[in-house]
């Protein structure tokens, strides 16, 4: 995965550019995860996607997790947050 801008990252795995919203910018800051974090994530073959009832794509590796949503031909990160809410405090902490 490459920065292409500052709100668009391509994910190789995907084949596929991944806007980044303002939300998701915000929640990043508020809960000390990295774009690389986020990065990792989503280039992560361990990584599990989860098809939400809301039809949006849930990104998992089980510490970090991702909510995209298609719209139209554009993927959209919508938020991202720990899954463990205790580490993600701790390590925005350290």
């Amino acid at each position: 995965m490459k920065d292409d801008k500052d709100t668009i990252i391509h994910v190789s795995l995907l084949d596929r550019d991944v806007l980044l919203t303002p939300h998701v910018y915000e929640r990043m800051v508020e809960r000390g995860i990295t774009l690389e974090d986020l990065v990792k994530l989503l280039e992560s073959k361990d990584s599990m996607a989860i098809m939400q009832k809301n039809f949006r794509l849930k990104i998992t590796n089980g510490e970090i997790s991702a909510v995209l949503q298609l719209s139209g031909k554009v993927l959209y990160a919508v938020t991202v947050f720990w899954e463990d809410k205790r580490q993600g405090k701790k390590k925005a902490t350290e």
